[in-house]
């Protein structure tokens, strides 16, 4: 009876014991565990200073890229035509978001009676979108001189290659080459780069993966009938070398 006794008050016992042990072991545990991560804050991301939103939007499937002589990317192309025209340092970042003949979407002003756009932000086909945040007052990025050897292109004009303001400035080739040669060029050689003419051009400019542009320099239907003009980065005239004025700088104080 009475080692029956003593086997149960045991048992008894360390049951308690036990259980000391466990509620002591999740008292310590809910002190000393692993606290909540905190998130670390979201990168700071450049804002647009205007909605952006209630801009006229256009769609389509992006055909090339459109160079400046200098490699840097002007603006798009699309399947239906449109010219889509930004700045610079949106254009670079065109790569990262949407290639050749992938689906895009820009918010921006519509030209009047012209094919073109002037695009203030791009949405590509996974979703990621950039947009002009560039101040209005701040220094528009410099498109350096094209330097560089001579590149011919020889082909069927496609469109007429517009600017930003609408005016013609040179031709969008069948095979997607870009020939520039200038507002003033454009108005008197417009018969050479009506769609579907025959062309020849050379200049100084670039060829490459994402596709060649030119600052023409010669410029016909073929090499035979080629003319000589002013590239369309050529800087103005001057004076004559051992004129007064041909060492002063246009727009210095000694020019004044």
């Amino acid at each position: 009876m009475d080692i029956h006794r003593r086997s149960s008050c045991r048992l008894l016992a360390g049951v308690l014991v036990a259980g000391s042990l466990a509620a002591g072991s999740a008292h310590a545990a809910g002190k000393t565990g692993a606290q909540p991560t905190a998130t670390a804050p979201a990168a700071t991301q450049v804002a647009p200073v205007f909605d952006l939103a209630p801009l006229p939007v256009t769609s389509g499937q992006l055909v090339q890229y459109i160079l400046s002589p200098a490699g840097q990317i002007a603006g798009l192309l699309l399947a239906d035509g449109t010219q889509v025209f930004c700045p610079q340092d949106l254009g670079e970042n065109l790569p990262a978001i949407v290639r050749p003949g992938e689906q895009v979407s820009v918010n921006g002003l519509k030209g009047i009676g012209r094919p073109i756009v002037r695009a203030y932000a791009i949405t590509g086909p996974r979703g990621q979108r950039i947009a002009d945040v560039r101040p209005a007052n701040a220094p528009a990025p410099y498109d350096s001189p094209s330097i560089g050897p001579d590149v011919p292109v020889d082909g069927t004009v496609l469109a007429p290659l517009y600017d930003m303001q609408g005016r013609v400035q040179g031709a969008i080739m069948r095979d997607h080459s870009v020939v520039y040669v200038g507002e003033t060029n454009a108005t008197r050689l417009a018969a050479w780069l009506k769609p579907g003419a025959s062309l020849h051009a050379i200049g100084i400019g670039v060829s490459g993966e994402r596709g060649t542009a030119i600052n023409a320099r010669e410029i016909g239907p073929d090499v035979n009938q080629a003319i000589h003009i002013e590239p369309a980065d050529a800087p103005p005239p001057g004076a004559f070398p051992g004129s007064a004025g041909y060492d002063v700088i246009p727009g210095s104080a000694t020019a004044q």
